[in-house]
């Protein structure tokens, strides 16, 4: 009797909870969206979802609704998921509002609302996170991803397939000018010291050459042994060798006498330095007389001959120098002589001013002396 019972007992539980879920479903929401059914684990309990979407179609930015209907057992609880991004491309004007219709049959269903939009057009899905039920130590995820809204456009056709040029800077970027210059800039600049190392170089040189030839003696016998280790007058040169020996004497004297320039004739030499009381000249002129004749005359002249008048002019030089050294030093010696005496000069005339100031205030006091 007992077993017999507690089958009738289960038979009637089965037939109330089919025609509970009977009714559930006919609902008219259920009617228009895609129905799911989940197994709860354990339990065995059975969830359904629908979803709906109103209007179906929608433009750019407008407002529309997303509802959906869960059905769980009675001491399940919903949570409702909600979409965080708020730059998606369906995006929620609001917070969801949620509707609990009731326990009926052993059954709750619950109600959510949602409040979208969407910013894109075509048609769109309505990426909604999965709806969590607990029950218990159960939990079950409803997927709610697969409800769809088409977005039409609000512009007119383009029957031209025109494509609009990409879009410009909000402001245009000016760059300066010695941006823009500063390559130019840099090659001048290279070349400016470039040219500058050149000129300072061509003029240091000449400056150098002059530093190194500033003594007109010692170049004279820098020359002279130059031409003794020629050795002109006993390879048939001996003519030669004398009108080389020449030159350098002329030269040193242009460079000690600035009359003395090395256009003049041999006449005219003498006549410009005539009165200088350092040139010998009657030796001079001995020595400048024998020179033109072997110059212009062509005379004959034998390796010793040639090696007595460079020598003679060698001599000419040592003595010019001599007497201009002597001639300097007396200028020096004068020179300082005189500075001397003016400054015993000054020195007396201060002495006998200081003498006269003493004498004009009178005898001084002991104290004073």
């Amino acid at each position: 009797m007992g077993l017999r019972a507690h089958r009738v007992g289960s038979i009637t539980h089965r037939a109330v909870a089919a025609l509970a879920a009977a009714v559930l479903y006919a609902h008219p929401l259920f009617a228009q969206a895609v129905d799911t059914a989940f197994l709860a684990p354990r339990s065995g309990n059975r969830i359904r979802a629908g979803s709906l979407v109103q209007p179906d179609t929608v433009e750019v930015g407008d407002v529309f609704t997303y509802v959906v209907t869960v059905a769980v057992p009675a001491d399940a609880r919903v949570e409702w998921p909600t979409i965080a991004d708020s730059a998606a491309v369906v995006a929620m004007r609001g917070p969801v509002k949620v509707i609990d219709e009731g326990t009926k049959l052993g059954g709750r269903r619950e109600r959510g609302v949602y409040t979208l939009s969407a910013w894109d057009v075509g048609r769109l899905a309505i990426s909604m996170p999965d709806m969590i039920v607990r029950m218990g130590a159960s939990v079950v995820k409803v997927p709610m991803g697969d409800a769809t809204i088409f977005v039409r456009s609000v512009l007119p056709g383009d029957s031209t397939q025109h494509r609009p040029k990409p879009a410009r800077e909000l402001f245009p970027r000016v760059v300066p000018w010695w941006q823009q210059w500063w390559p130019a800039l840099l090659v001048l600049a290279a070349l400016a010291v470039l040219w500058w190392m050149w000129r300072r170089r061509r003029h240091a040189r000449p400056a150098a050459l002059g530093q190194r030839v500033l003594d007109p003696f010692a170049r004279a016998q820098h020359e002279f042994d130059r031409l003794e280790r020629l050795g002109l007058a006993d390879a048939g040169e001996a003519g030669r060798f004398v009108a080389l020996s020449l030159d350098v004497l002329r030269w040193y004297l242009a460079a000690r006498l600035p009359a003395a320039t090395l256009s003049l004739t041999s006449d005219e030499l003498i006549a410009a330095v005539g009165d200088d009381p350092r040139i010998p000249r009657d030796r001079l002129w001995s020595l400048l007389t024998d020179a033109d004749d072997i110059k212009f005359a062509a005379c004959l002249v034998s390796p010793k001959r040639a090696g007595e008048l460079a020598a003679a002019a060698r001599h000419i030089v040592d003595h010019i120098e001599g007497a201009d050294q002597a001639q300097r030093a007396a200028e020096a010696a004068a020179h300082r002589a005189a500075e001397e005496a003016a400054a015993r000069e000054a020195q007396e005339g201060e002495d006998r001013a200081r003498r006269a100031s003493r004498a004009s205030r009178g005898p001084t006091s002991g104290a004073d002396r």
